[in-house]
């Protein structure tokens, strides 16, 4: 293995360092494509990378060079070159798509987890690759992939192992994600066999799953093909082992195609709740299920918007006033930041605003407000549990995560709403403000601190009037928020947070600074460790 490690090296080096120049030889070409050969032998050198070997990866820079080279040239010299080496492009394609197949499942299972990381790795490097050689070889190769798996699907007499299914599936995955697919006249093919295919374990599933993700924006286009694979991504939705795949396919899909899943909005979100409730899914892809699930209700009327909301957030509000009952602990505390997390993320994606396209051709579209179609769902919730989050941030509030997350709700919120946030502003800054009174005693002042002038920054930046307003009244009283501070400082504060409304920076630059005034350390010797 090393003899054969070494050489490869050799002719690897070789040809990255001098492959212009013998590309620019052409009495010598049969020497180079020697070299070049020579090359895809140790890239489809027999083994399992990097169990039995660890060779191959060596390789695939040389074929960006090559590639380089070659399209660097003007167009008679890339035309002839083309001739020589698209049919060792398309053979490139063959041994990164066998390279790239899993072994047998008991050998798998044998991999140890650093092993099965690097081979994952692996076929990350080779999907880059193949996204590039896409370039060069362009929708012929789309095609010739999908007849190939059309054959292995529709060969009934020899059945074809997984592994090859997998592969071939996993190259048009690769391609489809990152080039404009919508002229493809094999993706309606394609979309037609993966029903067909036999999912019969999990690394295979997988790709099925990432393949319908890819495809995500070509079904927006063709909403009709929705049927045959959003069965599919429900029933992976209940499957730990197909956690990522499965959730982020439905993301995407409710992302491109939410106005095209209406007829399909009760089963989604019956289903997504279901594993909710069950906790299939690890904190974060329960995040991104969220992010699907308001993306879903976006394109719902504002009734049922609310009539969903209800069901879907009821248990966790509830399971949340029975934890802001009880004592902090570290239990509770992973539990109320989970739900926040769920509340935030919800709030991130549910949008009910349109998009309307200005006739003046150039003019950028611009979001019109959704008032006239009733209550912004976000503000009902937001309004419902606004004392219970107040309770929570006023018993957590020397805990920095509890605190981010109570203000990554806001945030979020303000972002997604920006001037329907309105009627929360009020409560929202003397939320805050009572919080700002609080601060000296609080252990960790900085961290909590750099939260809320997160928050005023966003409110500044899509509600400054509001803001304006609360912050002269809020600002008013004497001693408030501290008896360390004069009115003139206050003022002054006030109109250095209104003028920033792009620098989120300078915005936690003022609110350090005031904060320093009001525990009366500016200018002191403690203002360095703040």
């Amino acid at each position: 293995m090393e003899t054969s490690h070494g050489i490869c090296r050799i002719a690897v080096a070789l040809g990255e360092n001098h492959s212009r120049v013998l590309l620019d030889q052409v009495e010598n070409w049969h020497s180079f494509l020697a070299l070049v050969n020579m090359i895809m032998f140790c890239t489809g050198i027999p083994g399992h990378y990097p169990v039995n070997e660890t060779t191959s990866s060596l390789t695939l820079t040389f074929w960006y060079t090559l590639q380089d080279d070659i399209m660097s040239f003007d167009m008679e010299k890339q035309a002839a070159y083309l001739q020589v080496y698209r049919p060792v492009y398309f053979q490139l394609v063959d041994v990164l798509l066998h390279k790239a197949q899993f072994p047998t499942e008991e050998e798998y299972v044998s991999w140890s987890s650093d092993e099965k990381e690097q081979f994952r790795i692996y076929r990350v490097d080779i999907s880059d690759t193949l996204m590039y050689v896409y370039e060069m070889l362009g929708a012929e190769l789309l095609s010739s992939l999908y007849d190939k798996l059309g054959r292995v699907l529709t060969n009934a007499e020899q059945p074809t192992p997984w592994q090859h299914t997998e592969a071939l599936l996993y190259g048009l995955q690769s391609i489809a994600e990152t080039i404009d697919v919508s002229y493809s006249d094999v993706i309606p093919g394609l979309i037609g066999f993966i029903p067909r295919i036999n999912v019969n374990n999990v690394q295979l599933a997988d790709t099925v799953m990432f393949t319908i993700g890819a495809l995500a924006e070509w079904l927006s286009d063709h909403p009709v093909m929705l049927s045959s694979v959003l069965p599919m991504v429900l029933q992976a939705l209940g499957n730990p082992d197909l956690s990522v795949s499965s959730v982020s396919t439905l993301k995407k899909i409710c992302r491109e195609c939410k106005y095209d899943l209406i007829p399909y909005a009760a089963n989604i979100v019956a289903v997504s709740q279901e594993v909710l409730m069950k906790q299939i899914h690890k904190s974060s892809q329960c995040m991104w299920l969220m992010q699907a699930l308001g993306f879903l209700l976006s394109a719902l009327p504002v009734e049922e918007i609310l009539q969903n909301l209800h069901s879907l957030i009821t248990p966790y509000i509830q399971q949340l006033e029975k934890l802001a009952d009880e004592t902090p602990n570290p239990s509770n505390k992973v539990a109320i930041i989970h739900i926040l997390g769920l509340l935030s993320n919800l709030f991130t994606t549910l949008d009910i605003s349109k998009k309307e396209e200005q006739s003046e051709e150039g003019v950028p579209p611009v979001k019109t407000s959704p008032s006239q179609l009733g209550p912004n769902p976000v503000v009902v919730v937001l309004q419902q549990v606004f004392a219970l989050i107040h309770t929570i941030l006023s018993k957590w509030l020397n805990d920095s995560q509890v605190v981010e997350a109570v203000c990554a709700i806001f945030e979020k919120s303000v972002k997604t709403l920006l001037s329907d946030f309105a009627p929360m502003v009020s409560q929202l800054s003397e939320m805050l403000g009572r919080m700002y009174s609080t601060v000296p005693q609080a252990s960790s002042p900085r961290s909590l601190m750099e939260q809320f002038a997160e928050v005023l920054f966003c409110l500044n930046k899509h509600c400054p009037t509001l803001l304006a307003m609360w912050l002269k009244e809020a600002l008013q009283p004497p001693d408030f928020p501290s008896p360390h501070v004069s009115a003139e400082q206050k003022d002054n504060f006030a109109e250095q947070i209104l003028r920033e409304h792009v620098n989120k920076r300078r915005v936690k630059e003022i609110v350090k600074e005031f904060t320093l005034v009001c525990r009366g350390l500016h200018g002191t010797e403690y203002a360095a460790g703040y």
